[in-house]
């Protein structure tokens, strides 16, 4: 009688173990949830700009932040070209030399965070803020502009994380940009926007 009790204990002792271990194998490691900052790079339809940004997490995977831009604008009618007499790069109609500088307060969201490895993030993104425009005229005549406007956008995106707690976001977005007198020939300055980023989990 007794021997058939070491058989069972023998048989279902390592049965249970393996069970158990199985049950913690197969678990799927929770989301990385973490403060983020870097640096950022966009193509708008008019002109290119650089920023930073900073950004910490709330429940539900969410993040609140700041991120403030630099951006170069090109005039609608500005053509680059090549002197072909002197082999130089030239610019034709161009009126203005404006830039612009915003402060935007960001909310992010990511999604699919329990369906979708965790090296790959895809969010949706909102922010608004102030904008700040400086011109200064081709034409010494006209006076220089300073403008202070309205900016925000919506916007969607992946984040692709890399070792060492980096990553790469890239993101298209609709940035609204109003200010209320005329800047560089027009108050409405809203435009499409290509934005990359490099960030660190902090």
């Amino acid at each position: 009688m007794k021997y058939r009790w070491i058989i069972l204990i023998i048989i279902f002792i390592p049965l249970q173990i393996f069970a158990q271990y199985e049950k913690y194998l197969l678990k799927d490691p929770e989301p990385q949830v973490s403060k983020q900052g870097g640096v950022a790079f966009s193509v708008v339809e008019l002109g290119t700009g650089f920023g930073g940004f900073y950004s910490v997490p709330l429940k539900g995977f969410f993040h609140v932040g700041v991120e403030s831009d630099i951006f170069l604008l090109r005039d609608e009618n500005q053509i680059d070209v090549i002197d072909p007499w002197t082999g130089l790069p030239m610019t034709i109609n161009k009126e203005n030399n404006a830039y612009m500088m915003d402060l935007m307060v960001t909310l992010k969201k990511r999604l699919l965070p329990y369906d979708v490895d965790d090296s790959l993030r895809p969010f949706v993104i909102v922010a608004v803020g102030p904008v700040y425009g400086i011109n200064f005229p081709e034409d010494k005549r006209k006076k220089d502009e300073y403008r202070f406007g309205l900016s925000g956008y919506g916007a969607g995106g992946v984040d692709i994380a890399l070792e060492s707690q980096y990553f790469l976001g890239l993101r298209l977005q609709y940035r609204f940009i109003k200010f209320n007198d005329k800047f560089a020939g027009k108050s409405n300055h809203s435009t499409f926007d290509i934005r990359l980023e490099i960030g660190k989990l902090l």
